[in-house]
C-alpha cells in the first residue's frame, strides 16, 4: 500500500518516523522541517509537562481530547528519548531538547525518517477519483493520502495557506486567522514603557463579556501588547477581531495584592512619609517606566505629595493598577504569528484515525486541522499526537486489508 504525505513539516516528520510502510513525502521546500527551526525562538519548545486540554481550541471541542490523552506529553518525550534526543524542562513546564536547539530535533527526525522525500515539488492539484497527486513536476499515485501542509502562519517557511484552495472544493475549511501573536491597541503606553516586561493577570473581554484570563508575562510595546499572557488569549482575540467585535484586555499589575490590602499599605506609607511624592511611593510597587503612564490614566501628577492624596484618589489609583485596560484593534504582525486558528473542519474527520469522512483514504494531521494550542509547546504536541493517531489508524487498516486478501 503506497502512502503519499504532502508536507515535510514537523507533523510530516513525526509521521515518517512512526509509520512502517511504503511512504513518499512531497515537500515544496528544499529541506524538511523549516518552520520547526523557528519554534521556541529556535530552541524548540516541543511539549509541556502541564498538558491541560484547556490549552487547546477547536470548533469541534471534543475532537482532540481522546488523541491527546492517548498520545500525551510523556509519550512524546519517550519517543524523542528513543531517538537519542535528551530533553529538559523549565519550572513553567515547557520542554526542550537538552541542546536547546530546534535543529537537533529537525535533523534527527529527518535522519530517522522512513520515507522517500521529493523536495522542491509543489502540489498543484489532487485527482481524488484516480488517486493522483499532481505536482509541478509529475503525477504520483497513492493508495492513502495524508495532508500535513500546515496553515497560514510563517509563510516564508512554506506554510502559506495556498493548499486550502485545493482542499476547499472537497472539504469544509473553517474561518482562518492568526494565533500566538501580538496586537495593536488604541491606547498603548508611552514610548518610555516600550519593552517593559511584567507578570500580570490578563483578562479578556469581548463586547463587554468576560471570556478568558491568563497570568504570565506581558510586554508593552509602542504598538500595543505582547507576551505569553497575551499569546495565550490570542485564539479568542483573533476570532473576535475577525467578527468586528469590541475587544478589551484588562491587566492586573499586582494580582497578589487585593485592593483593600494595597489601600492599607499606601495609607500607612502616607502617614509615615507624607512628603514623599506619589512617584516615589510607587517605585516599590511598579516598574519605574510604567509609573507615569499609570498616573496619567488617573490624572494624578507624579510630584504630588502622597500625604495630600484623598481616599478617592487612592481608590482610583489602585483600581487602575488592578485594571489597566487596553482596547485591542488589530493583529500587529500576521507574518510572524506562530499558529493558524481554524483549518479543516473536524466534524468531517474521524477523531480516532484522522481519516476524512467525505473522501476515503484521505487523512489530515497537524496544523492543517482546526485545532490550535496555546503558547508553551502545545502545537508541536498536537502535531505528534495527531500523527501517531493517524499512523495507528492507517497501520490497522493495512493489516485488515492484508488479512482480507489472505482469506
Amino acid at each position: 500500500m503506497k502512502t503519499v504525505l504532502i508536507g515535510g513539516g514537523v507533523a510530516g516528520l513525526f509521521f515518517a518516523n512512526l509509520y512502517d510502510g511504503d511512504l513518499i513525502i512531497v515537500e515544496k521546500n528544499e529541506v524538511a522541517g523549516r518552520k520547526l527551526l523557528a519554534t521556541g525562538n529556535g530552541r524548540c519548545n516541543f511539549t509541556n509537562l502541564n498538558l491541560s486540554l484547556d490549552k487547546f481550541h477547536s470548533a469541534g471541542k471534543d475532537f482532540y481530547k481522546v488523541t491527546l490523552k492517548k498520545y500525551d506529553n510523556f509519550d512524546l518525550i519517550n519517543f524523542l528519548n528513543d531517538l537519542g534526543i535528551l530533553t529538559t524542562s523549565l519550572p513553567s513546564g515547557r520542554c526542550y531538547p537538552q541542546t536547546l536547539s530546534a535543529k537537533t530535533i529537525r535533523d534527527i527526525l529527518y535522519l530517522n525518517a522512513k520515507a522517500k522525500f521529493i523536495f522542491e515539488s509543489e502540489v498543484r492539484d489532487i485527482d481524488f477519483k484516480n488517486n493522483l497527486v499532481i505536482t509541478d513536476k509529475s503525477k504520483i499515485y497513492y493508495d492513502n493520502l495524508v495532508i500535513a501542509t500546515g496553515g497560514i502562519t510563517l509563510p516564508g517557511s512554506g506554510s502559506d495557506g495556498k493548499f486550502f484552495d485545493i482542499l476547499r472544493p472537497f472539504h469544509k475549511v473553517t474561518r482562518l486567522s492568526y494565533g500566538i501573536t501580538n496586537y495593536k491597541t488604541a491606547n498603548p503606553l508611552s514610548k518610555k514603557a516600550k519593552g517593559v516586561r511584567v507578570t500580570a493577570r490578563a483578562r479578556l473581554f469581548v463586547d463587554g463579556k468576560f471570556i478568558e484570563e491568563s497570568t504570565d508575562d506581558v510586554i508593552f510595546q509602542a504598538y500595543g501588547l505582547t507576551g505569553t499572557a497575551i499569546l495565550d488569549l490570542s485564539n479568542h482575540i483573533s476570532y473576535a477581531l475577525l467578527d468586528k467585535k469590541e475587544v478589551w484586555v484588562s491587566l492586573d499589575l499586582l494580582e497578589a495584592y487585593p485592593e483593600e490590602k494595597l489601600a492599607r499599605i499606601i495609607k500607612n506609607l502616607a502617614r509615615k512619609n507624607p512628603n514623599k511624592t506619589i512617584e516615589e511611593i510607587l517605585m516599590g510597587f511598579l516598574h519605574a517606566k510604567l509609573i507615569i503612564d499609570v498616573l496619567n490614566r488617573v490624572k494624578l501628577k507624579s510630584k504630588m505629595k502622597v500625604g495630600d492624596m484623598s481616599d478617592g484618589m487612592i481608590v482610583n489609583l489602585i483600581r487602575t493598577i488592578k485594571d489597566l485596560s487596553f482596547k485591542i484593534t488589530a493583529i500587529n504582525d500576521e507574518e510572524n504569528a506562530q499558529v493558524t486558528i481554524g483549518g479543516i473542519d473536524t466534524d468531517f474527520v474521524d477523531p480516532k484515525t484522522f481519516e476524512s469522512k467525505i473522501i476515503p483514504n484521505l487523512y489530515f494531521i497537524g496544523e492543517v486541522l482546526d485545532v490550535d494550542g496555546a503558547c508553551g509547546g502545545y502545537n508541536i504536541q498536537w502535531a505528534y499526537s495527531s500523527a501517531k493517531a493517524c499512523v495507528e489508524g492507517l497501520l490497522a487498516k493495512n493489516r485488515e486489508e492484508i488479512n482480507v486478501k489472505n482469506k
